[in-house]
């Protein structure tokens, strides 16, 4: 397991690190458009940002009702348990915001991710920003 630095905070604090990461791998690699991937709504979210080497690999965004999103890792962190960190790290800020439930809406290929993380399906898959999707929940303790 990499050496990680956790930060959860405003847009403010963590944009240029969060930008980079969900623009190489939601624009460049999904080619989700621009405009759908910055959605102007990242001020209404807590962010969280995973570091490694002074180097930010990571991110998601947490809103105060429990959902979070644009979940990232650049592609040579993948398969490393840093996903599963973030999924931590996201878990305890909503503890600390003392929420019940965490949903999301994942894509299709994530879902046994997500599964192994203690989330269930909630639905039936949709279309999201031109891929397939479906909600996810996780109960909190």
């Amino acid at each position: 397991m990499l050496l990680t630095k956790t930060e959860t905070g405003s847009w403010n604090k963590l944009k240029a690190y969060s930008t980079a990461i969900r623009s190489r791998v939601f624009i460049e690699e999904q080619q989700i458009p621009s405009s759908i991937e910055l959605d102007g709504n990242d001020q209404d979210y807590w962010h969280i940002v995973i570091f490694t080497d002074h180097k930010a690999i990571a991110t998601a965004r947490l809103a105060n009702n429990g959902f979070f999103g644009r979940m990232a890792v650049l592609e040579p962190y993948r398969h490393k348990g840093i996903g599963s960190l973030l999924l931590q790290s996201i878990s305890n800020k909503a503890t600390a915001l003392k929420l019940q439930t965490l949903n999301c809406h994942a894509q299709l290929s994530a879902v046994n991710f997500y599964k192994k993380n203690g989330f269930l399906v909630a639905g039936n898959p949709y279309q999201e920003a031109g891929l397939a999707h479906i909600k996810m929940l996780k109960s909190l303790p």
